[in-house]
């Protein structure tokens, strides 16, 4: 399974989710904006004014039956039994669209050109329906369900939400909305019956502390360099490691190198922005390079790495958490999140998962693209009413 939560949850637990009833960018949108973890205020219930132009919605069909053919109650998914109805899961699955039109969107991809896309999407969508019945149902069983002063909370938060001006634009059910909203809930009282705070020994297993030179292979529009430009690049790096596997004090011959010539953030003045280097997390960094950080014994250096950014060389510290990082809570709900991952990866691995056929014969971006043109046509038909634009929490 592709370990993702990390990446996901940043969306999903920040509340972003839970408060982002608003219509999504067209898949063929011109522009989208930076993804982000965290609620915008401003962020409006109309859908980008160019999406999907080529569709003519249906507003005498709810919004899922016009973008996937079902009903909000048609059983998509059941996991160990328990049933997961189209407007929760259609209501992810447009979520990790979004989520993905908009990263793609920082590399000028669009999504909507990219239709070999559609089954990862599909498959995302899946797991992350999933994920959140399974934490649904080992809450009760672990005996965490909300109390009631967190189902009052659930409630109000529904209340100042506007459901019935925002979830038509999704197809939710009342049940759907409480779904949604109870995500953060459910999540946070399993997370701490099943996790604990780290000792500085387990914090310095899961983290690492790395010093590295970037010579990058794209512009800061993160286009890549023309080939020619490419390959000097690639023989810099080279040059430069074949320095460093020379030195006789490697540590004093990598910063050298290093504040001379790397190219990873540098401050107004031209200096490092990390000249001590980074204390990283799993998922922190861009795959190739924490698995060549982790594949690294402290006071060891790497080979060249090449990312997406350019060609990386690595030099792996000790870790030795200090005190002030003991007691800094980004380290240690990182530890737990990444535990509670672990967990829950154990759980869908067990998990007795059932597909309806409605699902087996849906297209993910197919899907998401009429339900932009729905959301389009129907913040159109509702404008002359409103005296302003719908407000919501969500990320856009």
């Amino acid at each position: 399974m592709m370990k993702y939560w990390k990446r996901l949850l940043a969306l999903l637990l920040s509340g972003a989710m839970a408060l982002s009833l608003f219509a999504c960018d067209a898949v063929g949108g011109s522009e989208s904006p930076a993804p982000s973890a965290e609620p915008s205020a401003g962020a409006s219930g109309q859908p980008d004014p160019s999406a999907s132009p080529e569709i003519v919605a249906d507003l005498s069909q709810g919004a899922l039956e016009f973008s996937a053919g079902v009903s909000p109650d048609d059983v998509l998914l059941t996991v160990n039994g328990g049933q997961v109805p189209a407007d929760q899961f259609l209501y992810v699955l447009g979520q990790a669209c979004l989520r993905t039109q908009q990263y793609m969107s920082l590399y000028n991809v669009d999504l909507g050109s990219m239709p070999e896309m559609a089954g990862d999407l599909m498959e995302q969508g899946v797991e992350l329906a999933v994920y959140h019945t399974l934490i649904r149902q080992k809450a009760a069983e672990l005996g965490c369900l909300p109390t009631d002063a967190q189902n009052e909370e659930i409630r109000k938060a529904m209340d100042e939400a506007d459901l019935a001006a925002n979830a038509p634009f999704w197809g939710l059910t009342d049940r759907g909305s409480e779904f949604v909203f109870a995500m953060n809930t459910y999540y946070n009282n399993v997370l701490e019956a099943v996790t604990h705070a780290p000792s500085q020994e387990e914090l310095n297993e899961y983290l690492y502390r790395v010093k590295h030179i970037l010579i990058k292979t794209v512009d800061d529009s993160r286009q890549p360099l023309p080939e020619d430009q490419i390959a000097e690049k690639k023989a810099q790096a080279e040059d430069l490691l074949a320095q460093l596997k020379a030195a006789s004090d490697l540590p004093a011959k990598f910063d050298e190198l290093m504040n001379e010539h790397s190219e990873d953030g540098r401050t107004e003045d031209g200096a490092l922005a990390a000249p001590d280097g980074y204390l990283a997390a799993p998922g922190d960094m861009v795959s190739a390079f924490e698995t060549a950080s982790y594949a690294l014994q402290p006071g060891e250096l790497s080979e060249l790495v090449e990312t997406e950014f350019g060609y990386h060389i690595i030099l792996r510290l000790p870790t030795e958490v200090t005190a002030e990082e003991m007691a800094d809570p980004e380290y240690a709900d990182g530890f737990r999140m990444n535990a509670m991952e672990d967990q829950m990866e154990q759980w869908m691995e067990e998990a007795d998962i059932v597909r309806s056929d409605e699902l087996a014969n849906l297209n993910a971006i197919d899907f998401y693209n009429r339900l932009a043109a729905y959301q389009q046509a129907l913040s159109e038909q509702n404008a002359p009413a409103e005296s302003a634009p719908v407000e919501s929490g969500g990320v856009g």
